[in-house]
């Protein structure tokens, strides 16, 4: 019996995906059980992993029992986190969640409470951006004192516009499911301020609205019309769902702006629009003694000192993209807990107050 067997809790895309990439790099890892409502999602991902002999339960706590589960995975919707990551510690799991940890605090509680009781099992929440070797050199440069304190800073997530028509149109666009798109997107986002800064948000303010992905603006699909390969604008991304994203029901912002103030007087705005013609993950942060400017998409990071003479340096780290090469690191780290009983580098801890951080800013809005 494998000590390393992997179950699948919610067999969608992104943790598929994530799945893909660990049996690549680490082929003794076993996945022998999937349990998701949609037989498709199921069958897709045993073809991804060439399981062919895993078993799928129609009921998760099926799946709790059996013996060759040792590692849970759950990529189920938002809202399911709580229940599922609660049982699987509670049947003596260890678990990797994919962001957010839940969509309120006594569901974050609650998961934090069930690894209490269960402290030898190990969590591991997924912000894959914290993982990225562009965001570990910037934390790097911060800790060499580059800019010296931390005085104030910018970061944004802005989202190409078909990108937020996916989510628009997906079951994201629904907070019942979801929780709010701060929580769904962009909470890997602060959770990366949280952890550079080594601080905790004291006070936060918020403004935003829907004001692109509305039935009145429908039209827009039209006026940019379809792209190459004849895909309707805005409805590019592939997804399980696919509705219109103008006309489907919905209740979450598709822009957003935050303030946010920590601890130790450090200062931050957040911004993230989901139709945006030029994406953006970028981040300028200014010290005492210094600034640093980067944005993950296109991979750059610069860096200057004050005073006279001082030059712009540049810090090549080879990651660019939205999740910036973290996903390799990721599973990597994974791997290391599974086989090497590594802590885990991103964990409850972590996930609640990033998870308490955005319900406090959408309070605020």
């Amino acid at each position: 019996m494998s000590n390393h067997g992997i179950g699948i809790i919610g067999c969608g895309g992104r943790v598929r995906g994530l799945a893909e990439l660990l049996k690549k790099q680490h082929p003794k890892v076993e996945f022998v059980a999937f349990s998701d409502p949609r037989a498709e999602s199921v069958e897709d991902t045993r073809k991804a992993l060439n399981a062919g002999d895993a078993k799928e339960y129609s009921d998760y706590h099926e799946l709790l029992t059996d013996e060759r589960v040792k590692w849970i995975m759950i990529g189920s919707w938002n809202c399911l986190h709580r229940e599922q990551a609660v049982a699987a510690l509670d049947a003596g799991k260890h678990v990797f969640c994919e962001k957010p940890l839940a969509t309120t605090i006594e569901d974050c509680l609650a998961i934090r409470d069930a690894h209490k009781r269960n402290p030898d099992r190990k969590f591991i929440v997924g912000f894959t951006l914290r993982y990225s070797p562009h965001y570990r050199k910037i934390k790097e440069l911060l800790e060499a004192g580059v800019v010296g304190k931390v005085i104030s800073m910018e970061f944004n997530e802005t989202l190409h516009f078909c990108h937020g028509g996916y989510i628009m149109g997906d079951w994201r666009r629904l907070t019942e499911y979801a929780g709010t798109h701060l929580l769904e997107k962009c909470c890997h986002d602060i959770d990366l301020v949280n952890w550079m800064l080594g601080d905790r948000t004291s006070r936060v303010a918020s403004f935003g609205g829907l004001d692109v992905f509305t039935p009145e603006n429908v039209g827009f699909m039209d006026r940019v019309g379809p792209d190459e390969n004849g895909k309707p604008a805005y409805q590019t991304w592939p997804g399980t769902v696919n509705l219109n994203p103008f006309t489907a029901d919905k209740d979450i912002l598709d822009n957003q702006v935050a303030i946010i103030e920590y601890a130790k007087g450090t200062r931050a705005t957040f911004h993230t629009n989901c139709s945006a013609a030029i994406p953006e993950r970028r981040m300028y942060i200014c010290g005492t003694e210094g600034a640093i400017r980067a944005d993950v998409i296109s991979g750059t990071i610069e860096y200057q000192r004050i005073g006279f003479g001082e030059e712009l340096q540049t810090a090549d780290t080879g990651a660019s993209g939205g999740h910036g090469g973290g996903d390799t690191i990721l599973v990597d780290s994974m791997a290391d807990c599974m086989f090497n009983d590594a802590k885990p580098l991103t964990g409850i801890d972590d996930g609640i107050a990033s998870s308490f951080t955005v319900f406090a800013i959408d309070e605020a809005e």
